[in-house]
C-alpha cells in the first residue's frame, strides 16, 4: 500500500505543476520540493523531508487556496512523511482533510478521491485497523470499477452509437453526460480533446429533438477549435461545417449560409484543389442554395463540383508525386483466427477459432503522426473513410502460408542492422486490424529496422466477451509455441524480442513455460520477454510462472502502473491483484526488472502505456535497440524497498495530459 501512496502523490504532484494559476518559477519551486521529499525519506533524513513538506503546504495554500486539489495533494505528501516516520496520529488527520478536500472539489467518483482512500486505508493498516482500511478500500475499488466501467473514452463513442441503433435512447444520453464529465476530469474544460465528447452529446441530442442543447454544444466545440487551432484552420472548417448541418436538418438554411461560406473558404485555401473536403463543400452549398430557391447559384456550384471531380485524378496523382504524405510500414503475423473471407482488410479475420496460418500486412503511418498514438478517424468529426494522409490504416493483408512466410521474414532480417526482430502478443478485446495497426505504430515509434511480427489469437473484440477472450488466450498457447519454436528456428533471427500485453502475456508466458520444458536449448534463443501490463495473477506468475521463464542470467522487463483501470477490473472479477497492477503492491521477482510506469502520460483506462506513452516507448527503444539494462536506462530511477528494488520514471519525460 505504500508504494501505491508514493507513486499517486508523485503522479498528483505532476498534476498540480501542469494546473492552476501558478507562475512558471513557483510551478518548478513545488516540482522540485516533491522530488526531493521521497528521496530525502528513502536517504533516512525525515526531518529535512519534514520540513520541506511543511514548506509545500505552506507555498500551496498561498498560491492555489486551502480548498483547492492542489493544496489536498500538499496535505498527502507530508501526511506520507509522518506516515514513513510512524507518526499516525499526525498523519491521520492530514489524509482524511485532503480525502474530504478532493470530494469536495473533484466530486466522490473521482480517480484522485479512490487514491486518498487507498492512501487512508494503507495509514488503517499499518496501525492494524484493518476493519476500517477494508471499508476504505472497497469505497475506492468501487470508484475504480466504476471508472473502469465506462472504458476507454476513445472506444466510448462506439458504444453509444451501438445503444443508440438499439434504440436505448436514455442509455445512451446517460453514457454520453457520463463520457462528457469524465472527459471534463480528464482533460479540462477547454481543451481540444474535449471536442470529441461534446460532439457525441450533441448528436444524441440532435436524435432526441433537443435541439437548443444540441447547438449550444456545438457552439462550445468549435470555440474550442478556433482557440486552439485558429479561426482559419480545418478543424474550425470541421466545426463550422458540424454546424451548418444541424442549422439545414432544422430548416435554417439563412444561419448555415454564412457557415458554409466560411468553411468553402477556408477548405480552398488550406487543400489541394481538388480534395473531397472542398468538393464535399461545394455540394452542400450548392444544396443550400437550391433549397432556397437560388437556382443559378446551386448550379455555378454543382458545375464546378463537377469539374473538380473530373479532373480529380490527374490532380491528385501529380500532387502526391510531389509529396508522399504517408510512410508504409510491413509488418508479419501468424494468426489462428479464422478466414471470413471478407475483401476488407479489416475484416478479413474475426473472432472465431481458425487454423494457424502466416501473412504480411501493410499498414499506413501518417507524415504528421505524433508518437504513441494509432490515429483513428472519428464520425463525430465527420470523419468518414479511412485515410491514409491522416491515420494509421491496415492497407493490405496477404496471407501468404508458412514457406512464404519465413522467407520473407528471413530476408527482413538479413537486411536490417543487427539482424532482429520482434514478436508482438496483443491483449484483450483487440480485433486483428487493430493488432496490426499498432504493431506497425510500435514499429514507425522505435525506429526498428528488422521484422516487426505480431500473433493475433481469437479475441472477440468486445469489452463484455472478457471470459470467452481468456478462453481463447488459452486454447491458443499451444499454436504460438509451435509458432515460436518455428521462427526460432527459420527467422534468421540473431536476436528476438518477445513483447505482449495484458492477456496476451497468459499466452506469451504459458507457451514459453512448455516450450522451455520440452526444448531447454530454446532459453538463449530470445533475447528479452517484455511483459506490459500483464493481466496475471500476482501470486501465481511470482511462484509458478517466472522461475519457468528465466534462467540463468537471462533477465525479463515488466511494466506495471497503478493507474490500469482495465487490471483493476480484472481484479474484481478475479479476485486477487494482477502482475501489471500496482496498486497494493510492486511485483518483484529476482531476474526481471519491474518498471512502475503509473506517473507516465496515457490513456484514460491507463492500459495501453507501452505503446502510448513517450516515456516507455523510449525506454522500450534502449532496451531493444540499445540492449541497456534499467540501471543504464537514464529515464529510469531506482525504488528500493524492503523486497528488492524496482524501477520508476523520472517523470520528466511525459507531460502530464492536460
Amino acid at each position: 500500500m505504500g508504494a501505491v501512496l508514493l507513486s499517486a502523490v508523485l503522479l498528483s504532484a505532476c498534476l498540480l505543476a501542469a494546473s492552476g494559476s501558478a507562475t512558471a518559477a513557483e510551478s518548478a519551486d513545488l516540482s522540485r520540493i516533491n522530488r526531493q521529499i521521497p528521496a530525502l525519506v528513502q536517504d533516512g533524513e525525515t526531518k529535512k523531508a519534514e520540513r520541506l513538506a511543511k514548506r509545500y503546504v505552506a507555498e500551496t495554500a498561498k498560491i492555489y487556496g486551502e480548498k483547492s486539489a492542489e493544496y489536498a495533494t500538499a496535505l498527502t505528501w507530508l501526511g506520507w512523511v509522518y506516515r514513513k516516520d510512524q507518526r499516525y496520529d499526525a498523519a491521520t488527520p492530514l489524509l482524511a482533510k485532503a480525502l474530504a478536500i478532493r470530494q469536495r472539489r473533484l466530486g466522490p467518483d473521482h480517480a484522485l478521491v479512490a487514491t486518498s482512500l487507498y492512501n487512508l486505508a494503507g495509514l488503517y493498516e499499518d496501525q492494524g485497523r484493518d476493519a476500517k482500511a477494508a471499508k476504505l478500500i472497497a469505497r475506492a475499488e468501487a470508484i475504480k470499477t466504476k471508472l473502469a466501467g465506462v472504458g476507454d473514452l476513445e472506444t466510448v463513442p462506439r458504444r453509444i452509437v451501438e445503444l443508440s441503433r438499439a434504440g436505448k435512447e436514455d442509455a445512451a444520453l446517460q453514457l454520453g453526460h457520463r463520457y462528457l464529465t469524465l472527459a471534463k476530469e480528464r482533460y479540462g474544460a477547454d481543451q481540444p480533446r474535449l471536442v470529441s465528447a461534446l460532439i457525441e452529446l450533441a448528436f444524441l441530442y440532435e436524435s432526441a429533438g433537443r435541439i437548443d442543447e444540441a447547438e449550444a454544444l456545438l457552439k462550445q466545440a468549435l470555440a474550442i477549435e478556433e482557440k486552439t487551432y485558429g479561426t482559419e484552420s480545418l478543424e474550425a472548417a470541421e466545426g463550422l461545417d458540424r454546424l451548418a448541418r444541424l442549422y439545414q436538418s432544422q430548416g435554417r438554411e439563412k444561419d448555415a449560409e454564412p457557415l458554409l461560406k466560411r468553411v468553402l473558404a477556408i477548405r480552398k485555401a488550406q487543400l489541394e484543389r481538388g480534395d473531397e473536403l472542398v468538393i464535399e463543400t461545394l455540394y452542400a452549398l450548392a444544396g443550400l442554395y437550391e433549397a432556397q430557391g437560388l437556382q443559378q447559384n446551386a448550379e455555378d456550384l454543382y458545375a464546378e463540383a463537377a469539374a473538380l471531380q473530373k479532373d480529380q485524378p490527374r490532380m491528385r496523382a501529380a500532387f502526391r508525386a510531389e509529396q508522399p504524405s504517408y510512410a508504409v510500414v510491413k509488418a508479419y503475423y501468424a494468426t489462428d483466427r479464422k478466414n471470413t473471407g471478407a475483401d476488407d482488410p479489416a475484416e478479413i479475420y474475426g473472432g472465431d477459432r481458425g487454423p494457424l496460418v502466416f501473412g504480411e500486412v501493410e499498414v499506413s503511418i501518417p507524415r504528421d503522426h505524433r508518437m504513441g498514438e494509432v490515429e483513428t478517424p472519428s464520425i463525430w468529426r465527420l470523419e468518414w473513410c479511412n485515410d491514409p494522409e491522416r491515420f494509421v490504416v491496415l492497407l493490405d493483408v496477404d496471407e501468404t502460408g508458412k514457406q512464404r512466410f519465413f522467407d520473407a521474414v528471413a530476408k527482413r532480417v538479413e537486411s536490417a542492422p543487427g539482424k532482429s526482430a520482434f514478436i508482438f502478443v496483443h491483449g484483450y478485446n483487440v480485433a486483428f486490424v487493430d493488432a496490426a495497426r499498432r504493431t506497425a505504430q510500435m514499429a514507425y515509434d522505435l525506429g526498428f529496422a528488422g521484422a516487426p511480427v505480431f500473433y493475433s489469437w481469437p479475441s472477440q473484440a468486445r469489452y463484455a466477451a472478457y471470459k470467452v477472450d481468456e478462453t481463447n488466450a488459452e486454447w491458443s498457447r499451444h499454436d504460438f509455441q509451435n509458432f515460436l519454436r518455428d521462427f526460432a528456428a527459420r527467422s534468421k533471427a540473431e536476436h528476438i524480442y518477445l513483447i505482449a500485453h495484458s492477456m496476451g502475456t497468459r499466452v506469451l508466458t504459458g507457451a514459453l513455460k512448455e516450450l522451455f520444458l520440452e526444448e531447454p536449448q530454446l532459453r538463449d534463443r530470445f533475447d528479452e520477454i517484455i511483459l506490459a501490463a500483464p493481466d496475471i495473477d500476482a501470486d501465481t506468475f511470482r511462484r509458478d510462472i517466472a522461475p519457468k521463464i528465466l534462467a540463468g542470467k537471462r533477465r525479463a522487463t515488466l511494466y506495471a502502473s497503478s493507474g490500469d483501470y482495465a487490471l483493476m477490473a480484472s481484479k474484481s472479477f478475479a479476485g486477487y491483484r494482477r502482475a501489471g497492477d500496482t496498486a497494493g503492491g510492486i511485483t518483484i521477482v529476482p531476474g526481471i526488472d519491474t518498471i512502475d510506469a503509473s506517473t507516465t502520460s496515457t490513456d484514460f483506462v491507463g492500459h495501453s502505456y507501452y505503446a502510448d506513452s513517450e516515456s516507455v516507448l523510449g525506454d522500450l527503444r534502449d532496451l531493444i535497440l540499445q540492449g541497456k539494462r534499467a540501471e543504464s536506462r537514464t529515464r529510469l530511477e531506482p525504488v528500493v524497498t524492503d523486497t528488492g528494488r524496482y524501477w520508476t520514471f523520472d517523470g520528466e519525460d511525459d507531460a502530464p495530459t492536460p
